[in-house]
């Protein structure tokens, strides 16, 4: 199932690659479909729907921030200790909680 069309994958793409002063189109178009699958993972939903491209444009930056230390919880350099969010970050995760579907189980 494809959940954006060429045009509007382009269109990501391109923005993204301009917020991150990047040239490696095959990478940015690989953290935008991770972003993807983070936020439809998250929602529950099975494309994007509303303003949801706006978390996946976030999400990204974030996961192209990240590249090289995965895996870390904190980093200490110059005795200055930096603790790293793990996961979807609060505030994508209440703006994504407005798609959510949610799921009822009986009892």
């Amino acid at each position: 199932m494809e959940v954006l069309n060429v045009d509007q994958m382009a269109e990501l793409v391109s923005s993204l690659s301009t917020r991150l002063q990047a040239s490696d189109n095959d990478l940015v178009t690989d953290l935008i479909k991770e972003a993807i699958a983070q936020v439809l993972d998250y929602t529950g939903q099975k494309k994007l729907v509303g303003n949801m491209d706006i978390y996946v444009k976030k999400l990204a930056v974030i996961n192209y921030n990240r590249l090289g230390i995965e895996g870390e919880t904190q980093r200490t350099e110059g005795g200055v200790t930096n603790y790293i969010e793990t996961g979807i970050p609060k505030d994508i995760r209440l703006g994504l909680n407005h798609y959510r579907i949610a799921k009822v189980t009986r009892l």
